[in-house]
């Protein structure tokens, strides 16, 4: 195995790993969410904003941004560089961009919010504005989570493809 297609493993991996975080929050931990009482509910997301932010999670999430375009790069003049590319513009656009730019800051505005304090109806119209049918942040991260299993596919697919 070549030094280009181990380069080309770390990002698969990551990417996976970040696509089934993001399938997972999508169908198991919001529809978990949305049965707890608003205030609860808020409270239990500000858990988990604060708990994602570890070392590990942002090394996992960040690293694909390092290792696709050098992956991408070391495999100039082969089959697998046109998929490769894609899947990083759609990895770094789709995934992180998306992320930091637009999930990121509505967590943000989400953790100043003291739960406690909240009327029961405040509570739950701040509950739909994040998890609700067209809410911002499930359209972000649903973009996300196509984003990351999309690359993937690319990934795989560029793997496949051959030097």
């Amino acid at each position: 195995m070549t030094t280009a297609e181990i380069v080309l493993i770390a990002p698969g991996t990551l990417i996976g790993l970040l696509a089934g975080l993001f399938y997972a929050f999508s169908v198991s931990v919001i529809p978990g969410l949305l049965v707890l009482p608003p205030k609860l509910h808020i409270k239990a997301m500000q858990a988990i904003n604060v708990k994602i932010q570890n070392p590990v999670f942002i090394a996992s999430f960040l690293a694909p941004t390092i290792l696709l375009p050098l992956a991408t790069f070391l495999h100039q003049g082969s089959a697998r560089f046109g998929w490769l590319l894609i899947a990083t513009v759609v990895y770094i656009v789709g995934v992180n961009a998306v992320t930091i730019i637009g999930n990121v800051p509505l967590n943000n505005a989400l953790d100043s919010v003291n739960a406690d304090a909240l009327a029961d109806a405040d509570a739950e119209r701040i509950r739909q504005e994040y998890h609700g049918a067209g809410a911002r942040w499930m359209l972000l991260h649903t973009i996300r989570t196509l984003a990351a299993i999309a690359a993937t596919v690319l990934l795989f697919a560029g793997a496949l493809a051959g030097g």
